[in-house]
């Protein structure tokens, strides 16, 4: 049994899992498979032996994404038959596919030219994978942002400048527009990007208007209208921020000029949403756990002044009276100058003991500079004013307490060398950290005159105040603080302050 080779091409061409179009060299189309036809919804019929440019015009174009594209390459191809092209077509019609095409020239054995071949492959599923990988990418991209954003600052105008910048930056909006709650309703806090006028922006919005995640064309409805102000047309997607039990406690409207697909997913939004109502939830509690402490500061301050300062001009006052009187009646003998030389010691310390508060006040341990900067600082200061010399060492993985805590530990470190020029008639502290996997330890080591522990803690001294007032602190970090001490071998304390309570952020 003979085999009809036309027939045979014809079956080959019709088993290939692409569409196959051949023109000649006059451009007329010598062939065309099954395939074209349910790729472009042309049967072959309809275009074999016609000029491939009219059935470009008149039948095909029409089906593709972009039909005046399409034909122009195809044109330009025909007038520059000997270019090989590589290139990717959307049809529309009989559905969607994303195509990738070959288009070269076909020659016989002579190197003469005889048409040129067009092959299309199905490539849709790949296409729409890479495009769900690269959105899923995106989309990783933001949330990452957003959770590195809301670790930056606990302050929060600094928290919101993050936030926003990172989530422009990460969506390629040109603007956005951060509201926290205020009472009952939603206050304007940060604006960035290209809104010009601001002012025409509303400083307080209801929060029932603003509860659910929404896009759209702004001024497609009425909470939107106050953006139209913003040049061109533009799209918003605008999401709450929740605190603890899905409470609202801020906004967040995203504007662009054209609104990609992959940011409409409300999970997504939900998950960012989430991330800043952590990250002002946290600014919040730093506001309250820093005026709780200055409070605090307020109530030692208060305290001090009360044991210390005003005692200390109470018994000023006793003995300057002494003096006056004995000074009337002419009674100035040796034991007035001793009072006198007294009077002399007790305002010399009291002078030391308001110097070194003062430079206590001074200690900035804000998030900019860190928390051992600060202590360094502290030490020079408190090295000029005493002339004891403090040695400060650091063992172990070292990091920062949190934030929260670097007061208190400060705060400890500074009423022990406080206790140290007071009582000790030391010349030298040693000051350690240890950090372990379980505790930051803190000893304060002093080579001066020590104490009877024991006679100590039942007295009202100075002293015994600030060891009360170090234990106070150490109770609040959760840790424990210990005193090692003996009469003429020195101070030792010692602060334990549980990770746990470190990592605790």
């Amino acid at each position: 049994m003979g085999f009809d080779s036309s027939q045979l091409l014809k079956a080959i061409l019709n088993s290939v899992d692409a569409a196959i179009l051949m023109v000649d060299s006059n451009l007329k189309v010598v062939m065309c498979n099954r395939k074209f036809e349910e790729f472009f919804g042309v049967t072959p019929s309809l275009i074999l032996n016609q000029d491939k440019r009219e059935a470009i015009t008149r039948d095909i174009k029409w089906r593709v994404k972009d039909p005046e594209e399409f034909q122009d390459k195809l044109f330009w191809l025909y007038e520059n038959p000997e270019i090989i092209s590589n290139d990717e077509v959307e049809v529309e019609l009989p559905r969607r596919r994303i195509l990738h095409r070959f288009s070269g020239p076909v020659f016989d054995e002579e190197k003469n030219l005889l048409g040129r071949v067009e092959l299309y492959y199905d490539i849709t599923s790949a296409k729409d994978l890479q495009k769900e990988i690269e959105f899923k990418n995106d989309q990783l991209f933001l949330l990452n942002a957003a959770a590195t954003a809301i670790s930056q600052s606990l302050e929060i105008n600094k928290l919101l400048n993050y936030f926003l910048r990172r989530v422009i930056q990460a969506t390629n909006c040109h603007s956005g527009i951060i509201y926290v709650k205020n009472d009952s309703s939603l206050k304007l806090a940060k604006v960035e990007g290209e809104i010009k006028a601001i002012a025409k922006i509303p400083r307080f919005l209801a929060e029932e208007d603003w509860d659910t995640i929404s896009w759209g064309p702004i001024g497609g409805d009425k909470k939107t209208k106050f953006l139209e102000n913003i040049p061109g047309n533009n799209f918003f997607i605008c999401f709450p921020a929740y605190s603890n039990q899905r409470q609202i406690n801020g906004l967040c409207i995203l504007i662009w000029d054209r609104l990609p697909e992959q940011w409409l997913n409300r999970a997504l939004f939900n998950n960012v949403g989430i991330y800043l109502g952590i990250g002002i939830r946290n600014a919040y509690n730093h506001q309250e756990a820093q005026r709780l402490a200055i409070l605090q500061e307020r109530d030692r301050i208060a305290m001090e002044m009360h044991d210390g300062l005003a005692q200390t001009l109470s018994y000023l006052g006793l003995g300057i009276d002494t003096i006056y009187e004995r000074i009337l009646n002419n009674r100035i003998d040796e034991d007035s100058i001793n009072l006198l030389e007294q009077l002399r010691d007790v305002i010399d310390r009291s002078y030391g003991d308001v110097r070194e508060a003062i430079i206590g006040l001074r200690i900035d341990i804000s998030e900019n500079i860190g928390f051992f900067t600060a202590l360094e600082n502290y030490i020079r200061e408190f090295e000029k004013l005493t002339k004891i010399k403090v040695k400060l060492k650091v063992s172990g993985e070292k990091f920062d307490p949190t934030f929260e805590n670097q007061l208190h530990v400060i705060r400890i470190i500074q009423e022990a060398l406080t206790n140290v020029r007071r009582h000790s008639k030391a010349t030298e502290v040693h000051i350690n950290f240890s950090f372990s996997p379980k505790f930051i330890s803190v000893e304060i080591e002093d080579d001066g005159l020590g104490f009877e522990k024991k006679l100590n803690e039942n007295t009202l001294s100075s002293l015994h105040q600030g060891i009360r007032i170090m234990k106070k602190r150490a109770a609040i970090l959760e840790g424990i603080l210990d005193i090692e001490t003996s009469r003429g071998k020195g101070t030792k304390v010692l602060l334990y302050i549980p990770v746990k309570k470190e990592a605790a952020k």
